[in-house]
């Protein structure tokens, strides 16, 4: 049967062509960024501290932070990426120590409830028919007072979310549905994040009727999957993040040139066309900018010519430019504060058919032409403004026998 997890959903609403290179070519990479390593070590740590509990060990603060300093040195290595400049792996690594800290003296002494379960998989359908299947991992998996099960789960994320991320969350309330009916007697299901780098508990809970809506709208995710024929890739604020970007249409050069020598990388091809083609689109611009203002000076002097000649045709060996100067009346156009009054003025004179419902041009026509009565044309000028126009309109000479 089709299976999806949360993150494997996730990857398709973040990026089309990730998802496809993840789970439909299953392509597996060797990077991992700082943070997921980060997060992982303290996930270890944190399951060694309860996993030793259910046989009675209370492992010290110094004793959990040794097994993560250990975790760390020996599972890092030379393809961790740290995106983020500014920091290194060393900020990295105290910030880990700081989110096990944090919870180890908020929690302590872990008395709160029995654990059920540690990486709890889960494993359920979707709905009646068993179409499709929903697998995931729970962090910790609690009971409290015989009757209330807990599904607690840690986050090492540098944001916190809102009330409204809180409430919408699927991956937890995917949880709640793989466990509801696993255990008997179970009349609360609490849903409950710690941030551990903000030492922040939120809890959230689901009625049976979000549940409900939460399968609807993942059925019509996997639909949406399912018959997507193009899973084209979609940029983003994770894209910097991403570990298929060497596999990424929109991304792939970027990392390819990225790693060359600055001799290696000026000549790369592709760098050497983008700058060609930038230097002569800026060039042009420049030239186009140049030429304008050329232009405007000749404008100018054509019409200074034009009429200090006293002309409306000016000739040049192949072609003529007609130089039109007049004074034109503009109404006030819509949007105008005085455009409103203007219409009322009009309408209560019986106008307003004249002028299409006043239409500016319309109106300094019908004005021109007269016929309307003078008090009415001088209230309406009233709101006119007088602006020259000018024009030139360049025509080729014919051909002289």
């Amino acid at each position: 049967m089709p299976t999806y997890s949360h993150s494997q959903l996730s990857t398709y609403e973040t990026c089309p062509h990730k998802y496809k290179l993840a789970y439909i070519d299953k392509i597996e990479v060797e990077t991992e960024g700082v943070e997921a390593f980060m997060g992982s070590r303290v996930h270890e740590a944190l399951e060694k501290l309860y996993r030793d509990l259910k046989v009675t060990k209370l492992n010290t603060l110094e004793e959990l932070l040794n097994f993560y300093h250990q975790s760390w040195k020996k599972n890092w290595n030379d393809l961790i990426q740290i995106i983020r400049k500014d920091y290194n792996a060393e900020d990295y690594r105290r910030l880990g120590e700081k989110c096990i800290t944090d919870y180890y003296k908020r929690y302590y002494p872990f008395d709160l409830g029995k654990t059920l379960g540690l990486e709890e998989y889960i494993y359920f359908p979707l709905e009646e028919e068993k179409s499709y299947w929903i697998r995931g991992f729970i962090d910790r998996l609690t009971l409290v007072d015989s009757s209330v099960l807990e599904i607690h789960d840690y986050k090492t994320s540098n944001r916190l979310p809102t009330k409204e991320d809180v409430h919408s969350d699927r991956q937890l309330a995917f949880y709640h549905m793989g466990v509801a009916e696993k255990w008997q007697g179970i009349q609360e299901v609490r849903l409950i994040w710690h941030y551990l780098t903000f030492d922040t508990e939120i809890h959230s809970s689901r009625t049976p009727e979000q549940l409900y809506q939460l399968r609807q709208a993942t059925l019509e995710l996997i639909r949406r999957i399912e018959t997507d024929r193009q899973l084209f890739p979609k940029e983003g604020p994770l894209c910097d993040w991403c570990d298929y970007q060497g596999f990424c249409p929109k991304r792939k050069h970027l990392i390819t040139v990225g790693s060359l020598p600055p001799n290696e990388y000026l000549n790369e091809e592709g760098v050497v066309l983008v700058n060609q083609y930038v230097e002569l689109k800026e060039r042009k611009r420049l030239l186009n900018e140049e030429s304008d203002a050329e232009l405007a000076k000749i404008e100018e002097a054509l019409y200074a010519y034009a009429q200090r000649e006293e002309l409306e045709a000016i000739f040049g060996s192949d072609h003529v430019a007609k130089i039109k100067i007049e004074m034109k009346e503009k109404y006030p156009l819509k949007g105008n504060p005085h455009r409103k009054i203007l219409d009322e003025m009009v309408k209560k004179a019986g106008k307003w058919m004249e002028v299409s419902d006043l239409n500016p041009w319309m109106l300094a026509r019908i004005i021109g032409r007269g016929g309307w009565p003078p008090s009415l044309v001088n209230k309406v000028k009233e709101f006119s403004t007088v602006e020259e126009s000018r024009s030139i309109t360049i025509s080729k000479l014919k051909e002289r026998e």
